[in-house]
């Protein structure tokens, strides 16, 4: 599937254009397929493996040991066939969820989250060439909001859905878990076959006037992906509470992420949402230090985050799709930095859990990781002038 075949100013009605629509199409099946089998089985697992004796430590732990593994996959499986890796990807997320039905002891639950951490990989970075590449460039914001706006809308009722099986008898979320894997695992076939084959030196690269960008996101995306998560169980430990309020997170941000994607199309700037995003979601980051001790803080903070974060997601994904036209080395380079950037980021919150009852200290870093990401793109595009993004 060549990039330069599948982005153009195709007439709507020629065969090309639906061909590209049809393949669209299937693309977004199997990523709905797949986002719901993951939601549903993995959404509200924190609640069960702190009823397996986990802590906050070892949970936090897991998640270092999750982007690791995607690290050690960029590294050395450089060329793969995209079919082959949806598929690897659906096994290896089976995989994990086989391995957290009864955690036996700690290293059971790092590997889990190894298996899972390759599966990332095996399935984003083709998933993101395939979706772009048949994306039209005047539509990649719109588009981009469409990616990015599914897994919320899947989110508003996948977790309810586990939570309330699990309230039930955990059993029939196991059961559920394999029967959405077939079904996303059926929408493989329908997908083209293409390859992907790269160096990291030449990913990174190709992504030269946005890593600094993504690495920085990547830090702060431990907030996203580590502490919000395992924080949260401080509040909430039962699976049917807290898929409602996982569903309550995701309902904040399905409306805002699709309306400004089709805004920043018309414009063509959507690079200038990123200052009063990025600044927002700094500002948010600081005062959850007021909101440790206080759920009601904390679940207003969460809810506004959540608000923000899909369109910041849609803005800097759609920012480097635009500056970076080979896709097959851009995404990753793009998934490489962001690793990096979530295993640092979690590093520290692992710090923070380790040397604070309740910790704080990590929401000041961050939300300064955060804020230096303005400072970045104003200096490059108004001070060095070095670099100009969409």
């Amino acid at each position: 599937m060549d990039s330069g075949s599948t982005i153009g100013g195709s007439n709507p009605s020629s065969p090309a254009e639906s061909m590209r629509n049809k393949k669209f199409i299937n693309l977004f099946v199997l990523y709905s397929a797949y986002i719901w089998f993951t939601s549903f089985s993995g959404s509200i697992l924190p609640t069960h493996f702190l009823k397996q004796g986990l802590d906050f430590k070892q949970m936090m732990l897991g998640k270092l040991f999750l982007f690791s593994g995607q690290i050690i996959l960029l590294l050395f499986f450089t060329a793969f066939k995209s079919k082959k890796a949806w598929r690897l990807a659906l096994i290896l997320n089976f995989g994990y969820i086989l391995l957290s039905i009864r955690i036996l002891n700690p290293t059971q639950f790092y590997l889990a989250n190894i298996l899972s951490g390759f599966a990332l990989f095996f399935f984003y970075i083709f998933y993101n060439i395939a979706h772009f590449e048949n994306t039209p460039q005047e539509k990649r914001g719109y588009s981009s909001a469409l990616m990015f706006s599914i897994g919320p809308l899947i989110g508003i009722f996948a977790p309810l859905a586990s939570g309330f099986l699990a309230s039930k008898n955990i059993t029939y979320l196991w059961i559920f878990s394999g029967v959405f894997f077939l079904f996303a695992f059926y929408f493989t076939k329908r997908q083209e076959n293409f390859n992907v084959a790269y160096t990291l030196k030449s990913a990174l690269r190709e992504i030269k006037s946005t890593r600094w960008f993504i690495f920085d996101q990547g830090i702060w995306e431990a907030t996203i992906f580590g502490i919000i998560p395992i924080f949260s169980l401080f509040f909430i430990k039962e699976p049917l509470e807290y898929g409602g309020y996982l569903a309550y997170l995701a309902l904040m941000a399905v409306l805002a992420n699709l309306l400004l994607g089709r805004f920043t199309d018309k414009i063509q700037k959507r690079a200038i949402f990123l200052y009063p995003l990025t600044i927002s979601i700094a500002i948010l980051t600081f005062l959850f230090v007021f909101a440790v001790g206080n759920i009601f803080i904390w679940f207003v903070l969460t809810g506004l985050l959540q608000f923000l974060l899909p369109l910041f997601w849609n803005i800097s994904t759609a920012m480097v799709v635009d500056s970076h036209p080979n896709l097959r080395l851009a995404m990753p380079g793009r998934e490489y930095m962001l690793a990096s950037g979530r295993i640092v980021g979690l590093l520290i919150a692992f710090i923070s859990f380790s040397l604070e009852k309740i910790p704080h200290n990590v929401f000041f870093i961050l939300g300064f990781v955060m804020f230096l990401y303005p400072v970045i793109l104003f200096w490059n595009t108004k001070i060095s002038k070095r670099h100009s993004y969409l």
